[in-house]
């Protein structure tokens, strides 16, 4: 029984299918009809709505800048009422949000009001996450500073930054007095890497404060943006510094014609035109003067006071000041005895033999650590007999005590003054067969 009745129950069910989606299809008719007619009117919300701000000239006028604080001429969110068939087509460029400055408060803040004009009194109750737009008010200031060009980037080896130069060199600013106070120059950036020769590039220019910060405000107006930049690369090479004198010592002295320089070498660069013809650098002798000095002479010279004209040190801050030193020695006069054993007698004819009888002594002069080198124990003598017999031609047979001269040699610096001599006895030598028959 209970079966039966189940089973007619879904006969029942599944036979009307048809009745129920068009009942379905019915009550949404209703539904969208009832909505149409009534257009009910319900929340929209815009993002990111800016103000428009009227009568700026008011401030202008009057010499003055403004600024907008605390990005209040920004509404994040702006809220309105408005029918269904309104809100389905508003665009957020429909809402406009204006603060007029002739409602500007002590306080420097105004009021900012909503509309929607393109729908008039369909749109209400408009209202954004802010109410007033806060002005920081100023006098308006000009000034001109300075445009400084900033490299970066890494140089290629070999090379230095030579020249660099731009189409401006000053820039006009103006904005609020605080700001443009806070400006100490200008400053545009350009990348060297890779950069062989010259290179030209369009910089943007940057505001800074003493301290190097930028300043970027959007009050501060430049009466340019850009500027062109063209940067020189130089080629460097490392050349000798020759170091020369001048002037005459003191009495009694003598430059040893050693001068010594702190600075050997010098790395430079320029133009490739200049710098092939720079070999060396070379100090003016007339800039190093030692006359009338006793003792060793030492100055500083500055080279970059000799290096020709377009050509530079390629190293940064380089120390060019050279310290400069000439030797100067006193000059000595030394007496000299040859030893005897260090006598060398040569050239002595057959028929006679000698013996030194007697020594006078070598006076040398020079300069101290010279003359000191001269040795009584060491220093050797020649005495050429058959030289002196051909200058003089003495009666022969020689016989008996006669001066000859003693060769020395010497160095350059060490000048002999008077030659030493010596006494040479000389005694014939007799035949045995002459002394037999006599």
């Amino acid at each position: 029984m209970k079966g039966k009745i189940g089973s007619k129950i879904r006969s029942i069910l599944f036979s009307h299918w048809l009745l129920k989606i068009m009942s379905l299809l019915l009550a949404f008719a209703l539904w969208f009809l009832v909505i149409s007619t009534n257009d009910p009117v319900d929340e929209k919300r815009f993002q990111n709505i800016r103000v428009n701000l009227l009568n700026t000239e008011l401030l202008t006028e009057n010499g003055q800048v403004y600024e907008v604080l605390d990005n209040t001429d920004v509404l994040r969110n702006v809220t309105f009422d408005a029918p269904n068939s309104v809100r389905r087509e508003i665009q957020s460029s429909d809402i406009i949000a204006e603060a007029d400055l002739t409602n500007l408060t002590v306080t420097n803040t105004v009021e900012i009001k909503f509309s929607c004009p393109k729908y008039g009194d369909k749109v209400q109750n408009i209202s954004g996450n802010i109410e007033y737009v806060k002005l920081n008010i100023e006098k308006k200031e000009r000034k001109t500073v300075d445009i400084a060009i900033k490299i970066t980037g890494n140089v290629e080896e070999g090379y230095v930054i030579g020249d660099k130069s731009l189409d401006r060199n000053r820039l006009e600013i103006q904005g609020p007095e605080s700001a443009i106070g806070e400006i100490v120059k200008a400053e545009v950036e350009v990348d060297v890497t890779g950069i062989t020769g010259t290179s030209t590039a369009l910089g943007t220019i940057k505001l800074l404060d003493k301290d190097g910060n930028e300043v970027n405000r959007a009050s501060v107006s430049k009466n340019l943006d850009t500027v062109n930049i063209t940067v020189e690369m130089w080629e460097t090479k490392e050349i000798p510094v020759l170091y020369s004198y001048s002037g005459t010592v003191a009495e009694g002295y003598e430059d040893t014609g050693d001068i010594e320089g702190s600075i050997a070498t010098v790395r430079v660069a320029g133009p490739a035109d200049l710098l092939k013809s720079v070999t060396e650098l070379e100090v003016a002798k007339e800039n190093i003067n030692i006359t009338g000095e006793t003792k060793d002479f030492e100055t500083t010279v500055r080279l970059r006071n000799y290096l020709p004209k377009g050509v530079y040190f390629a190293e940064d801050g380089f120390n060019d000041t050279a310290t400069v030193k000439v030797l100067i020695e006193k000059i000595e006069q030394r007496h000299i005895t040859l030893r005897t054993e260090n006598i060398q007698i040569i050239n002595v004819p057959e028929d006679v033999t000698c013996e030194i009888v007697g020594t006078s002594p070598l006076v040398v002069e020079g300069r101290s650590g010279f003359v000191a080198l001269l040795q009584e124990a060491s220093l050797p003598g020649v005495v050429d007999v058959g030289a002196w017999i051909e200058d003089t031609n003495p009666n022969q047979p020689l016989e008996g005590d006669y001066s000859l001269t003693v060769n020395v040699s010497l160095l350059p610096e060490q000048r002999k003054i008077s030659s030493p001599s010596v006494t040479l006895r000389f005694t014939p030598v007799h035949d045995e067969n002459e002394d037999e028959e006599e």
